[in-house]
Order: structure tokens, then sequence, then C-alpha cells
């Protein structure tokens, strides 16, 4: 383990080095830097169960201050976040409450100046704040801090770089690593690309890593890396290096495998999935995994997956709730786009294109900001669209001053797709359409199959395809070639910065394998959003709720029966009784029993909770309808069920013949989660009802007919919502109402179906004896 921690710590301050370059006075440049280092110990596999991993990710920002015969630079690190490779943070600018009492935050928030002799090439590095540096270095050992100077290093390389597809130069020590070849592949009017590789085939000589505590030297094996130059100046565009690394230390051996991604980017708040730092931290996590994931082939239509069809949504942001909170835990800023679309719809990709944060006098906000992630999000059974950001400097950002969010998103909905299959033979086998790309390369077992494209022109596996019997296939991460398909995605992003690589291992024998191909997505619309606060959605009920939340209890079928002619209390031969009643009639009208007390409680008729499941929907035993819920006789404190030598006289008092009625309301409102329940409940309401009793009587459903929960008229982000079984029970419906006689739900009202009465009243009694005791 020895070996490992030192390979993490050199992995830790690993950066990019030096280069000679020409930009122009106060030219300034941001980066996105992550660094992914696997380290195992000796032959271990790379999935080996102490195996270790860390991911590394950064902005940083150059400012060109001098620019004459020794060029000056100053270098401000804007945001750094570490994380092992089970995802635990292990440093994150953002929770700086964990910074407090180091010299970090001064050290980091001052920068750094960045020497280069333009002659020469020698570059040197100055900390701004020397004191904080002084102490940083104490802590941190003179190696580990000659590793992190390198971090700082200038965005470009040290050598001028011919335009000239073929070219080919040598550089020296470029990332730390032996000397490298360069070959420039493509050249356009603003981009040089090249390819890296190791200059000499032998394996370079071991040089001391880690700390004076261990005896760690290290070796370059292999390296892997392509970068894009920008013409004009010369700054790095995008570059991936991947290199691997034998690691001695105390007689023990061991493997690093390193990942290093650098891309410039004009605001890091901006972009889609491929542009977070989620996207790296899966792509890192998975990397190291030779574990392979079986598919399902079908060998028959039978068992193939037809699926629900395709059902894409075109318009999720027509009618979207926008709000915002903050992550405390994370110090995240989290935007929560709630679409009003079907559960079965399927949600395309957006993108944050423009970000304004405002204060409470509408003043715009300078807070800059990372994107870390941004997607569809389907907790509790909603269709969101989830943004989160970190802040980025090194002082309190201040997240609470935030009172409005504007932001501007893309969105691109889905396109159907087509089904293909890519032929197996005994010669390598491709499929092309734009960016997507589908090789099949015959292996001793059977065929290798690449999958390649974007986030919106890609090839998968079609489940819904039927495959020769004797073929069996599995994704697989292992590598090949050196190259693992983690590791080819993000050479690829170099490029195509929404690049991804997918490999299939396919076995068997067979002529083709199924395929879908995702292409010819529309163009994206454009969607100005205001997110408002989600604290504010608690305190204001003006505003939408925070989130929707359906209420769990027992369904109402449409045709729904309200018949009580075959209503009558059973059990008494098991000494209980029990009762099932057409869903609404035990809240709608009034159950009693009229018998002995029991240790001095009464006897009353009460839901059968106990057979509900943990949703709140009433089980059922065989021959029972599905249209009645369960009611059960029991003592006041809810503890006894079961009485003996007794005679019950069970009476059903009914305003009239009940039946179910649904009417719409809302329809010409602006805040369809207000109800005024005088508006659209008919006769008195008593306002000391049980909640419960009141709702199982009275349905509220949204558009799509789903029942909406109520919302308590005092409630807080930090109060817990208890099951409602539990809420109903303990709160009346003055809990909801407000001084105007509104309740507020958990999402849009459309329908109410309520129980109504008509005709003369009802009364039904039963006489029940139950046995005593034999």
């Amino acid at each position: 383990m020895a070996l490992i921690a030192a390979g993490m710590a050199t992995m830790l301050f690993w950066g990019s080095s030096g280069v000679a370059f020409d930009p122009a006075k106060g030219e300034t440049r941001d980066y996105r830097v992550g660094v992914v280092a696997h380290v195992r110990e000796g032959d271990d596999p790379p999935n080996a169960y102490n195996s270790q991993s860390l991911v590394m990710q950064s902005v940083m920002r150059y400012r060109v201050d001098a620019d004459g015969p020794t060029l000056k630079m100053h270098v401000q690190p804007r945001f750094i976040d570490v994380e092992d490779g089970d995802g635990a943070q292990m440093f994150s600018s953002a929770n700086r409450d964990k910074l407090r009492g180091t010299p970090v935050i001064d050290l980091m928030s001052d920068g750094f100046d960045l020497i280069m002799d333009r002659k020469s090439g020698d570059t040197r590095l100055n900390a701004v704040n020397q004191n904080a540096w002084n102490e940083f270095t104490e802590r941190l050992g003179s190696t580990q801090t000659d590793q992190f100077k390198q971090q700082m290093a200038a965005p470009s390389l040290t050598r001028e770089l011919p335009a000239r597809e073929g070219a080919q130069i040598t550089v020296d020590a470029f990332q730390g690593m032996p000397a490298l070849t360069l070959t420039v592949d493509t050249v356009t009017d603003d981009i040089v690309t090249v390819t890296l590789e190791r200059a000499d085939d032998a394996d370079s000589a071991y040089t001391p890593v880690g700390g004076s505590d261990n005896n760690a030297r290290m070796r370059v094996t292999a390296v892997h890396g392509r970068m894009r130059v920008d013409r004009d100046g010369g700054w790095i565009d995008a570059m991936t290096l991947i290199s691997d690394q034998d690691v001695q230390t105390d007689g023990q051996k061991g493997h690093m495998h390193t990942i290093m991604t650098m891309h410039a980017v004009d605001d890091p708040a901006l972009g889609s999935l491929a542009n977070g730092l989620d996207q790296l931290r899966a792509t890192a996590h998975i990397s190291p995994q030779s574990d392979e994931v079986e598919l399902p082939l079908a060998h028959r239509p039978s068992e193939a997956d037809r699926g629900r069809g395709f059902n894409p949504a075109k318009t999720p942001y027509a009618d979207a709730d926008p709000s915002f909170s903050i992550d405390e835990a994370d110090n995240a800023l989290v935007l929560t786009l709630a679409h009003d679309i079907g559960i079965d719809e399927n949600l395309g990709m957006s993108t944050l294109k423009s970000l304004t944060l405002r204060d409470a006098d509408g003043q715009t906000l300078d807070i800059p900001m990372v994107l870390e992630s941004i997607g569809p999000d389907y907790a509790k059974g909603s269709m969101n669209t989830i943004v989160r950001l970190l802040p980025m400097g090194w002082q309190d950002a201040g997240l609470d001053r935030i009172t409005e969010v504007e932001a501007q998103l893309d969105y691109a909905a889905p396109a159907e797709p087509e089904h293909v299959e890519i032929p197996l033979a005994d010669t390598p086998t491709e499929l092309h359409d734009g960016a997507a790309q589908a090789r099949a390369v015959p292996t001793d077992d059977g065929w290798r199959l690449f999958l390649s494209g974007t986030e919106q022109t890609f090839y998968i596996f079609d489940s819904s395809a039927v495959f020769a019997r004797d073929l069996s296939a599995r994704i697989s991460q292992t590598a090949h070639d050196g190259l693992t398909p983690s590791d080819r995605t993000l050479l690829a992003r170099v490029d195509v910065p929404d690049a991804w690589v997918q490999q299939i291992l396919v076995e068997g024998r067979g002529d083709a394998f199924g395929l879908k191909l995702y292409k010819n997505m529309p163009g994206p619309s454009t969607h100005d959003v205001t997110f408002t606060s989600r604290q504010q959605r608690y305190s204001n009920r003006e505003l939408p709720p925070p989130e929707t939340r359906e209420l769990y209890i027992d369904e109402i079928p449409d045709d729904a029966s309200l018949s009580l002619d075959d209503v009558a209390p059973e059990g008494a031969d098991e000494n209980q009784l029990n009762m099932r009643l057409p869903i609404g009639v035990g809240s709608a009208c009034e159950l009693s029993a009229d018998a002995p007390a029991e240790s001095g409680h009464a006897l009353v008729w009460r839901p059968d909770d106990e057979r509900a499941s943990g949703f709140g929907i009433g089980s059922r035993r065989a021959g029972e309808h599905p249209d009645t819920a369960p009611w059960q006789l029991m003592t006041d404190d809810g503890v006894r069920v079961y009485f003996y030598g007794i005679d019950v006289t069970t009476t059903l008092r009914c305003p009239g013949q009940p039946a179910w009625q649904t009417h719409e309301v809302n329809t010409d409102s602006d805040k369809p989660w207000l109800v005024d329940l005088d508006a659209v409940i008919d006769g008195p309401i008593d306002r000391g009802q049980q909640a419960k009793r009141f709702f199982d009587s009275h349905r509220f459903l949204d558009g799509s007919g789903e029942l909406v929960r109520p919302m308590l008229k005092d409630m807080t982000p930090d109060t817990q919502l208890d099951d409602w079984r539990v809420e109903g029970a303990n709160h009346t419906v003055a809990d909801y109402l407000d001084d105007a006689g509104r309740i507020r739900f958990w999402g849009r009202i459309a329908r109410v179906k309520s129980v109504t009465f008509s005709g003369e009243p009802i009364e039904k009694r039963w006489h029940t004896h139950l046995e005593g005791l034999q």
C-alpha cells in the first residue's frame, strides 16, 4: 500500500509543463484541467480490490502581464476539486469551511507569477503571497512542491509547431514525459492538431517520485496523446495525454495509468452534459474496470424487447416549472426545471447557454461558477432537468444572496432511431453515418465491436433485434492496444468535445449484429428561463410549489361504483369485524359502532391501514372488489381488533345516494396550484375534519390524472414529510387552508373528483354477535 500511496501523492500535483509562445499583453485564457490516476500493485488486474484512483479537476486562468524579452504571466487557480475512485471528495475549493486554518486560501487567492525566458525557454514560478507559499511548501515537502509548480506552467509548447500535415518535431520534458514525437495530423486556418507518442520505444530510466520517507521510483512505459493548438498565439486549445508508468518502492512493484485533459473554455459555467465535472468523473470511475456487462441478446422474436415505443418530448419547456435551491452540503447552486410532460416521454438534451444571478434588488451578482452536471433526472417519478453549478474563487461566494436566476437554454429533441445491422465477417466491417461509426474486427473468439459517435449521432446495441442463436455479447472496458474505451473517448474529445467510444465483445457464430442508429436530431430550440428560489416557494404561496408530489392512496377506477347494496360486516367467526366500503364512502358518510367498551376504550370503525402497503394502497383478499377499501372495528387506541362475548351494532349513515362526480377546475387560473375549496366543493366544509377523511372523498388531480398531495400551510424546507397516512391522520383541513380559504397543492390542479349525494338519506344497520372464548 505504500507503493500506491506514493503513486497517488505523485499524481495529486501532476500538471502541464512549460511552453514558448507569443501572446499579447493583457490576454487571458481559462482552462479546465482534469487529471486521472489509477494505481495498482504488482501484476494485479485494473479492478483489483486494493487498486486506487484519484480524479482532480481544476479551472486555471492565465493572464499575460508583460510581453518583453521575458514573458510574465499571472496564473490564478480559480477552482480545484479532488475525488478518490469511489467518488468521495478529498478536497474542493467550493467547500471553503474545510480550508480554514490552512495557507491554501491566501495562497490561491493571490495566485502565482510565471516568468518565461523567450530565448532559453526557462521558466520559474513565484508565489505572490510568499509567506503563504513558505507554509504551504513546508507542509507539502520538496518533491510534491516541484510537482505542484509543474501544474502552474504555461499552456503551450516550448518549440514552434510547424503548420504542415505530416511534419514532426521532438520535445523533451513535456508534461514530465520522456522525449515525445509530435506528428502534425491536420491543419486548418485556426487549428493545428497533433498526435503525441514516445520518441524512443525503449523504457525510460527510473526517476525518484514521492516524499523523502520512501524510495519510490518511476519510469514511463507508454504514452498516447492528442493535442489541438490555436494558430493565433500558440495557446493549447485542447489536449489529452495518457501514460503508463512502472513504479518501484522498497522492493515492491506496481503500475500507474494516468490521464490528463486540458480544454480552453470561455465560461466554465456553460455547456452541455459533456462539459460538466461529472462527465470526467464518470469516465474516470469506469476506466480501470475490466469487468464486463453481459448484453441480453434475444434469440427469438418473443424474447426481443419491443419497448413502449419511441415518444420524444418535443416541447418539454412549455409550461415547465423552474426553481433553484442551494445544496448546502456541497455549496452548490441547483437549477431544477420540472417538465409538464408524460412519464412515457423521452427527454432530449439541454445546453446551458447563458447564466445571470440576481440579488433581492434585482442587481447582477458577480459569482463565477463552474458546471458540475446538466441532464435529465427522474427521481420520485418526476420528469426534471437538473443543472448543478459550483462557485469558483477562494472567498465565500455568498450563494444565499441569490434570489433569482436567469438562464438561456437550448433544447434538442431526440430523434427516432433507425434499426441497422453490421455484418460479422472474416475481415473487418464498418458502418459510418456522419459522426457515428461502428467497426467489427474478427478475433479468435468472435469479433471486437467498436462504437463511436457524439451525444446526438451514435450507434448502440439494439435490444429489440433478434440475434443468431449461438451469439453472445458483452460490453467490455478491457484495454486493447494499450487503450481502454474510456481512454479512446478522452482522446476523441480533443477534436469533438462530446465524443464517446464503446467496446462490445461478440462471441459465437452469426452473420450480423443488430444496432440502433440515432441521428438527424432536429435543431435546438432556445428558451429564456427565470428560476425562482425554492426557499421562496415554501414561504410565498403565490409561487408554484417547490416540486410535484403525488398523493398515494387508493385509486378510483373510472367506472367506480358507490353501491351500498352488498355492504356488510364480516369476520365474526374469527372474533373480529371488518368491512369493505366503496372508496370514498367511509370518509363521506358516517360509520359507527355501538358496543361495550374494552378496558375503558370505545370501539370504533377505522380504515384498516395495517392491511395497506407502504404507499397507502389497500391490499385486497381474494374475491374483494378493487373499487373498495378495508375498514376494521378496533378500540379507539388502535390496539385491539379481536373481541369476545359481545354484541355490536354497526350503523352506516349517508346524506343520500353517493356517487363520484368529476369537474374541471382552474381552467383560466394562472396559479393552478391554489384551490379555493368553497368554489369547487358543494355544501359546507368541516374545517376541523381529519384531513385524511376529507381527501379520501375529495380527490384533486393534475392534467395527467395523477392525484396531487396537499401542502401544509406552514411547510418549510426543513419540514420532513411524513407518510400521508400519518400526516393526514394528525392534521385537519384547517391546517392546509390560508386566510382566503385556499389550499396549496404540490402540483397543478386540473380536476376534482368528489363524492356527492342525491335523494333521501340512507341508513343501514347490522347487529353482530361475537362468541366468547371456548
